[in-house]
């Protein structure tokens, strides 16, 4: 499934970026993402997703010196009450290839 902005993943966050001029459309593009990707995941209704995201998200600015403004929109994924991993568990595989080449 294409998605209409990049999203991340790490250990500990789900990432939603938006890239826009002024730096408040891509701070709303970032929070948007994220809040339909959590109604997504944990089948809460958009509004109830926008809460979560509203209260227990955070707004790291990504860039501020280049044409566009980048903005990322960050939720802990202690938040999503074990919903299923994203993209067929990508990030699972990956974090445990690469185990394999640290020990």
């Amino acid at each position: 499934m294409a998605t209409p902005w990049p999203r991340l993943e790490d250990d500990l966050h789900l990432m939603s970026t938006g890239s826009a001029r002024p730096l408040e459309d891509a701070y709303r593009i970032s929070q948007h993402d994220l809040v339909t990707w959590t109604s997504e995941l944990t089948g809460l209704d958009t509004l109830d997703a926008y809460q979560l995201v509203s209260q227990a998200g955070q707004a790291p600015v990504g860039n501020v010196c280049d044409t566009n403004y980048t903005m990322v929109a960050k939720l802990p994924k202690a938040y999503l009450g074990g919903a299923p991993g994203v993209y067929e568990s990508a990030h699972a595989r990956l974090r445990a290839l690469g185990s394999q080449y640290t020990t």
